[in-house]
């Protein structure tokens, strides 16, 4: 297609286990979307090669493309793979004399089970020989008890240095109350040592909870390595091929941050990928006029969920990363299950059928991609019933080896339980909707929401074939499957703003509010003068003021507003101490406040939002209300059999356009099955809005 030369365009790129997802959104309101494998030892191969996709697409060269490119938001699996594969930098830790096993202690649990035969000790990140002690003591109030001596603290470098560690973290007992001591380490490594990453808790998370502090600055450097490589590759990558704009990077908690900041921390990278999803889904519902959605994103490797109410992300803290590690680390709350389109499916020591939680990944992937994979997958019992054919996948780029698929899972499961390859690919379709079902309620019913009441926004290129069948188990009767489905986690990178964020211990209960005033404009001034930096003028930054108040004696803070004012005092935090029972049961549930306990407050919290030009995407041309179906195919239903479906083209399917099940849609990236009883709508905006209209059950 031929595009104005005044047309710009803005990028995301989502990189995930098995596909690199790229989407282009053009300043008229035009999408272009495509993908490619994920290169597991070379992430920016893979990007390069969705990207070049990409330009394919759009119809320019990928150079003239990335040279009108005014936004480049990038999300990465590369920190959360680096913690769950236990791959990273060679740490070493300087904490205070006598705290050396503290991370062999933990928390004394080992990981979230509550089963104790499942406790397990942690995997050490740092080697106990790597953890160096040093003579110091800052007590809880700041003061410094036991100087540190510049000659010890030399010592303690230089004894990391000689074991040949990669990086050093800093975490000193009190060190939050008072920096000095971390300061002098810091200042000793930047100065004799600057090839080594450095990772110091005072000024990554300087608020109280030794433990998660500790973890947290030694995750930080575990990662940075590997993060500050995979950055400036990108970085050089793209701006060999034309990208003058500097590319952005998701975190976790959503926002997008410089490639510096991303150096910095790159601990703050986890599970940006799904975070992009959130952020998209918020979106797509606020266009959509709905408040309260499930998001449900199934990709190659994982199916992740997660609940918006009244639109809002739930951002939790504290999180424990791959129940193992217990962090400091705020982000988007969502539950990830290993159900993908790559999870293997096999037979237990009984004789049971599984799925997951490991998967065939990018390299070699399913059988039916024909790369060398031996492994029966989810996708490969998706093609074995028919509900995926080799002219559609991957807009027939790829053909689909249905006979191999055919023959292992015959071979691997359905010998072993006695039934075909056909039974055998149905009962792998149901324990996947199982799964997924499970997960639904995990974050709805098990926290206290009627999924009844919720919408669902389904996307990932392998959820269209399960997500109906999901929502009926656990009775959601609105899905939204999104347009740029197959790359919703990509495009909802650029519904992202820019977001700095930062935290820091104040103790108060009662009294003058002058430390709580001076710690929240200092984190603020900070914050804004980074955005600054980052271009934002006042007029497009946000600041948000936060405290962690707590009853006392409790484990586990609430975080409320603070006013951003001047001459915040005493006054503002007693109202909220007074409001917090009330604000404590909205939250928990009545009867939950521990009524007359004192509230103090543990810690403040700053979010500086720089907001971006957000592209709306251009409403499609209103079409045919009825649309006739490209062809018919005889396929598998778990539970129902065989039949034959109507099969529509998804390029033939303008704004209007109605469907009823049984029927299969095909796009390019993604296929969508519409079981009986449902029916699909697609609104102005090219999403497939499918409603439930089977008589509900009591």
């Amino acid at each position: 297609m031929t595009l104005r030369s005044e047309v710009t365009f803005q990028i995301g790129c989502d990189i995930g286990g098995t596909f690199t997802d790229v989407v282009a959104l053009a300043s008229d309101g035009q999408s272009f979307a495509d993908k490619s494998d994920t290169v597991p030892d070379d992430l920016a191969a893979g990007l390069l090669a969705a990207l070049e996709n990409l330009a394919g697409r759009v119809g320019l060269p990928l150079t003239e493309l990335l040279a009108e490119t005014t936004r480049f938001v990038n999300g990465t699996t590369v920190v959360t793979n680096a913690v769950a594969e236990l791959r990273g930098a060679k740490v070493g830790l300087i904490t205070t004399q006598g705290f050396g096993d503290n991370l062999l202690i933990a928390r004394s649990a080992r990981n979230a089970h509550r089963d104790h035969h499942k406790q397990l000790s942690l995997p050490q990140i740092v080697a106990r020989e790597h953890v160096v002690e040093v003579a110091e003591r800052i007590d809880r109030k700041g003061r410094v008890v036991v100087p540190l001596t510049e000659q010890r603290a030399r010592a303690a470098v230089e004894t990391l240095v000689a074991a040949g560690v990669d990086s050093i973290a800093v975490s000193l007992l009190w060190g939050f109350a008072n920096a000095e001591h971390e300061e002098l380490l810091a200042s000793i490594v930047e100065a004799e040592h600057p090839e080594l990453f450095l990772s110091v808790a005072s000024r990554l998370h300087p608020v109280i909870r030794e433990y998660e502090r500790t973890m947290t600055t030694v995750l930080n450097a575990f990662t940075g390595i590997r993060v500050a490589e995979y950055t400036e590759r990108i970085e050089r990558e793209l701006a060999a091929r034309g990208l003058r704009e500097p590319v952005a990077f998701m975190q976790g908690f959503g926002g997008t941050a410089s490639a510096a900041e991303a150096r910095a921390r790159p601990i703050t990278l986890i599970d940006s990928g799904p975070a992009g999803g959130v952020i998209g889904a918020r979106a797509l519902a606020g266009r959509l006029g709905l408040k309260d959605i499930v998001t449900a994103d199934m990709g190659g490797t994982s199916f992740d969920v997660s609940v918006l109410r009244d639109a809002t992300p739930n951002v939790t803290r504290r999180v424990m990363l791959g129940e193992r590690f217990l962090t400091a680390l705020s982000k988007i709350d969502v539950l990830p299950i290993g159900t993908g389109g790559g999870s293997v499916a096999w037979l237990d020591a009984r004789g049971v059928p599984q799925v997951g939680p490991h998967s065939a990944g990018a390299e070699p992937g399913p059988i039916c991609y024909g790369k060398g994979g031996t492994r029966p997958t989810v996708t490969d019992a998706s093609a074995v019933l028919g509900l995926l054919a080799s002219g559609s996948f991957l807009d027939g780029r790829r053909a689909l080896d249905t006979d191999s698929a055919h023959e292992a899972i015959g071979r691997e499961i359905g010998k072993p339980l006695g039934v075909d390859a056909v039974q055998a690919a149905a009962a792998v379709h149901r324990m996947v909707v199982a799964d997924m079902g499970n997960a639904v309620r995990a974050v709805t019913v098990e926290r206290g929401h009627d999924p009844r009441r919720f919408a669902m926004v389904a996307f990932g290129g392998a959820l269209g074939l399960f997500a109906a069948d999901i929502a009926r188990s656990v009775g959601i009767r609105q899905i939204v499957i999104p347009a740029e489905a197959a790359v919703f986690s990509a495009r909802g990178l650029l519904s992202s703003d820019d977001v700095r964020a930062r935290a820091r211990s104040v103790m108060w209960q009662g009294g003058g509010a002058e430390a709580v005033l001076a710690a929240l404009q200092g984190l603020d001034a900070e914050l804004v003068e980074a955005l600054h930096a980052a271009g934002y003028p006042d007029d497009r930054i946000d600041v948000r003021w936060e405290g962690d108040f707590k009853f006392l004696g409790q484990q586990w803070e609430l975080r409320v507003p603070i006013p951003r004012r001047a001459d915040l005092g005493e006054a503002e935090l007693a109202a909220i101490q007074d409001g917090f029972a009330a604000r404590y049961e909205e939250e928990y549930g009545e009867g939950t406040a521990w009524v007359g306990s004192p509230v103090v407050l543990m810690s403040v919290r700053v979010t500086a939002t720089g907001r971006v030009d957000l592209i709306e995407p251009a409403r499609r041309e209103p079409g045919e209300r009825e649309v006739e179906p490209a062809g018919r195919r005889r396929i598998q239903r778990a539970g129902t059999g065989e039949s034959e479906v109507d099969v529509h083209d998804a390029r033939r399917l303008n704004a209007g356009a109605r469907i009823s099940g049984p029927a299969l849609i095909e796009h390019s990236l993604t296929t969508v099955a519409l079981p009986e009883g449902w029916e699909l709508r697609v609104d102005d905006w090219g999403n497939y809005l499918l409603a439930d209209t089977a008589e509900e059950t009591a």
